[in-house]
């Protein structure tokens, strides 16, 4: 392995590191990849690709806000401002999501990332124009679920070809934008809700709907030019055609590569090619061994944290929010909208761009943490405002719902997907995700249902209860939660095998900075 000797070797050896994990820890940070050649152009526009995959999840949270700030919506198809029907309307994708979730594990494993992509795109079309067409909320609740569905299925194999298509010292970034990068289809919801609103028709709620159609259509478009997962193929006897993507993506070319080969070789040691991915049925090997259960409590774990903090709150439900301090005109209710998802996609873009420095578990207990003082803050506020009061009270309130968003955009929100996709095995990753969509919407679904109701009866008092919460997540984190950062996907193996794995990740890794 040309460029690699003892020396350097030993320098970045853990106490218990193999020989193996030494030499990939110095041969990428000795072999980073070229950030401008024509590979890499390639692969920033695949992800780019991919990404839209979230794109599409960002439509549906901004569009129900801004369904629920549009009278026109209300009245046409008969769901009320507030109570149950309100909350079946919005936690219907949820159930939808929940149902897909079951098929999203085995099309992943059994076709592949890109074909799952396709499957969940498809069927993501067909709901947006029968949302886009509904007559009733019955018609609109089956669009919902048909979204949901298909989304699941994308949003398993998506984020699992970004990690494991991503060069390892690009890993961490590229699979935190994943789910950041949702916001953008957020923004451009809010904004065509605020500009079709003033539409006398019922193409100003229709129209902004309809966008759903071009994040899915552009992946189903492109999906055919992605190369698909080195790890899916070497889990499927296909070596030849992993290394010839590796070597292009990963080395640039270059057919004598350290790093290609010593990738392959920790993927071919550590993927089975007899495991349960093969059977669509088998999900026994999350509970056989005691590192694969403790990677199904992380999954499970992060699943309820991104949904229960309170930001699901100040986002689907951000028009009653501030409809209960006074502001109720429908335009004033949109442009809110549309600042509240950019400013929470500036948080996003920081927290992924710095989580590579700051570690995951720092930037969870940072999320948590300041969620909770800003609902803290808002029960301060809210619950000394009274109608017709000074609208000084409503500005802070609004600021500090703006922070809830931008510090789970920020905190929280970039982990939801990339810490499963780092902590499962290339066996269960497909899986394992489908299982994390499950938990986020099960949980989602609690808050989406539920939230109206409390808002209707208990209004500004709701906060107690996430602000409270909060605080138990961070404490949770800091327990249980293992750190990924500095670790290739393959080895953290060694991390859940250990006899006490949040100890195991923490051990000093610092004079690496290859960003695996």
């Amino acid at each position: 392995m040309s460029g690699i000797n003892k020396e350097t070797v030993s320098h970045f050896e853990m106490s218990k590191d193999t020989t193996l994990q030494a030499e990939m820890r110095a041969e990428v940070l000795l072999s980073p990849p070229k950030k401008f050649s024509k590979a890499a152009i390639q692969l920033y526009f695949f992800m780019l690709l991919a990404y839209c995959n979230s794109w599409g999840t960002g439509f549906d949270s901004s569009l129900m806000s801004a369904m629920n700030s549009s009278d026109r919506w209300h009245s046409d198809l008969g769901v009320p401002k507030t109570g149950s029907l309100l909350g079946i309307v919005t936690a219907i994708y949820t159930i939808g999501n929940m149902v897909g979730s079951f098929v999203a594990g085995p099309a992943g494993d059994r076709w592949g990332r890109k074909v799952g992509m396709v499957i969940g795109n498809t069927i993501t079309l067909v709901g947006a124009i029968v949302l886009f067409s509904a007559g009733n909320y019955h018609a609109f609740l089956a669009g919902r679920f048909l979204t949901g569905f298909g989304l699941a299925i994308s949003r398993s194999s998506a984020p699992s070809w970004v990690a494991e298509m991503s060069p390892p010292q690009w890993r961490g970034p590229a699979v935190m934008l994943y789910n950041s990068l949702w916001l953008i289809g957020a923004i451009i919801a809010s904004a065509i809700a605020f500009a079709s609103g003033p539409i006398q028709s019922s193409l100003s709620w229709r129209l902004p709907l309809i966008l759903q159609v071009v994040p899915t259509s552009i992946v189903l478009l492109g999906v055919w030019f992605l190369p698909e997962s080195p790890r899916w193929l070497i889990a499927n006897d296909r070596l030849d055609d992993a290394r010839r993507i590796l070597t292009k993506y990963h080395a640039d070319g270059d057919e004598n590569s350290g790093l290609v080969s010593l990738e392959i070789i920790e993927m071919q040691d550590s993927i089975k090619l007899e495991a349960s991915d093969k059977r669509w049925y088998d999900y026994s090997e999350f509970v056989t061994t005691r590192g694969n259960r403790y990677r199904l409590f992380m999954v499970i774990s992060i699943g309820v944290i991104g949904q229960w903090g309170g930001s699901n709150l100040t986002g689907y439900y951000l028009a009653n929010n501030l409809r209960n301090i006074g502001i109720t005109a429908q335009n004033r209710l949109l442009v809110y909208n549309m600042a509240y998802y950019i400013s929470a996609l500036g948080g996003a873009s920081i927290g992924s761009l710095l989580s590579n420095k700051v570690g995951r578990r720092p930037q969870l207990l940072f999320g948590c943490l300041s969620m909770s003082a800003c609902l803290v803050a808002l029960i301060g506020v809210t619950s000394q405002y009274h109608k017709g009061q000074s609208s000084s009270l409503s500005n802070l309130t609004i600021a500090f719902i703006f922070f809830v968003g931008i510090f789970h955009s920020g905190g929280v929100n970039p982990l939801v997907v990339a810490y499963p996709v780092e902590c499962l095995h290339t066996n269960t990753r497909s899986k394992g995700m489908g299982i994390n969509n499950l938990v986020l919407n099960a949980a989602e679904f609690v808050n989406t249902y539920a939230a109206p109701i409390a808002l209707a009866n208990i209004a500004w008092k709701i906060y107690i209860v996430y602000a409270v919460w909060n605080i138990v997540q961070a404490v949770w984190v800091y327990l249980f939660f293992v750190e990924t950062k500095d670790r290739t996907l393959e080895e953290m193996d060694e991390i859940f095998t250990a006899k006490n794995p949040v100890k195991a990740s923490l051990r000093d890794v610092s004079n690496f900075d290859g960003g695996i």
